[in-house]
């Protein structure tokens, strides 16, 4: 609460409009300047009030019992006063009225584990599945660790403060809910920000006055992008395995390598989202399903020879999709055992085939960074520089055609 806060209660008269003689007592309530009044139905001769000492001057039986009034409703006013700072209610004098007079009722204090049930309900059909999904767990996350440190004690919002935070962060990472799965670095990091997320959001719905852990710091550090060379591209594409699921798994990697698509995307590509042009080229117009981001992809040779290959399969009629569906988590394992057996040094998933499109297909081969961020579906550029990182490999070749460029135009002049 403001430590500025000024709050006064002082009992006045007001002289009554047909008889100047008479007045009615009023208790004045100030805050911060502003006053509100409460009459208290006492009515007495104006002769009788005392300003100094804001009671009524006498010893009767009537006197007294005005008096005791006036003493009552001071002090029920100043009752009122403390306990609206101690639940933390914005204070105004029209609010100490309110409460005063049992007009106004006091906003249950809310809990903790009541703005994640509530975040979840309002935000599990606004938020797409991969990302609602990272927010339940970070959910899970909060409800252990303030189980566990509060010993199953009700946790109220305005408990939430820095030190709730900083112990929320060392839980997380000490504290895996899967002993196989840590969060360590970034993952961490990214627990922290969706718990700032939601806080602010409780404050955007007056659940709290401030987010108090909205300074609270733990930066996500900046990573190097992992992405296949075109020589472990090529690789990939002249390796034959026994197994016929390993070489699915192989053709959706190079297929990403060539387009981009994420691994939800190329899932859930379909015939529509198709174009055959009169001179033989095919175009890809597909929202994204994370984002609902558009990507515009021409399909390049090799895309296109893997596009028509299960396009043309006998089973594709019996399907909605393009592409068999396999799980995230089975095509990823697939991808260990390809990168094993062909030595390649980069720990492979799929999304590291939208990284070597970006950065080794697209990037290093000219493709404008403009070109690039429509065909990948990023609504801003600077998601594409991520994927994109200029590295020194690349400035090694800029340099190089620049070093061409430059002997060219000496060899011209010293040839005029």
């Amino acid at each position: 609460m403001n430590s500025t806060l000024t709050f006064a209660v002082d009992m006045i008269i007001r002289r009554n409009k047909t008889d100047k003689e008479k007045a009615l007592i009023y208790a004045r309530i100030t805050v911060n300047g502003e006053a509100k009044e409460i009459s208290l139905k006492e009515s007495i001769a104006v002769s009788e009030w005392d300003s100094k000492t804001e009671t009524v001057i006498g010893k009767s039986i009537r006197v007294k019992s005005i008096n005791n009034a006036i003493a009552e409703t001071r002090e029920g006013i100043k009752q009122k006063f403390r306990w609206m700072r101690s639940e933390e209610i914005e204070i105004t004098a029209e609010a100490v009225k309110q409460y005063y007079l049992g007009q106004a009722f006091a906003q249950k204090r809310k809990q903790l584990v009541e703005l994640l049930d509530y975040f979840s309900k309002i935000f599990e059909d606004k938020l797409k599945h991969g990302g609602f999904k990272n927010y339940k767990t970070t959910i899970t996350y909060i409800k252990t660790f303030a189980k566990q440190q509060f010993s199953g004690k009700t946790v109220y919002l305005k408990q939430v403060k820095m030190q709730f935070a900083t112990h929320l962060e060392f839980y997380i990472r000490n504290q895996p809910l899967k002993e196989t799965d840590p969060f360590l670095g970034n993952g961490v990091a990214k627990h922290i920000q969706r718990f700032k997320r939601i806080m602010n959001w409780a404050a955007e719905i007056k659940w709290v006055k401030i987010n108090e852990i909205d300074s609270y710091k733990c930066p996500i550090k900046k990573s190097k992008r992992k992405k296949l060379t075109m020589e472990e591209v090529l690789q990939l594409e002249s390796k034959l395995f026994q197994d016929e699921n390993l070489n699915y798994v192989r053709d959706l990697f190079i297929f990403s390598c060539y387009t981009s698509f994420a691994y939800i995307d190329v899932m859930t590509l379909a015939e529509a989202d198709f174009e055959f042009t009169m001179d033989g080229k095919i175009w890809c117009l597909k929202y994204r399903v994370k984002s609902e981001e558009l990507q515009r992809v021409l399909m390049l040779k090799t895309a296109t020879r893997i596009l028509l290959k299960y396009r043309n399969k006998e089973t594709f009629q019996e399907r909605k999709t393009i592409f068999p569906f396999l799980t995230n988590q089975y095509v990823n394992r697939c991808l260990h055992i390809i990168q094993n057996a062909c030595e390649i040094s980069t720990p492979m998933t799929f999304h590291v085939a939208r990284h070597t499109f970006a950065k080794t297909v697209a990037l290093k081969n000219g493709v404008p960074m403009e070109t690039i961020q429509k065909i990948m579906g990023h609504s801003k550029i600077t998601t594409t520089q991520i994927y994109a990182d200029v590295d020194e490999e690349k400035i090694f070749d800029d340099l190089g055609k620049l070093e061409e460029r430059l002997d060219q135009e000496r060899a011209q002049f010293r040839a005029v």
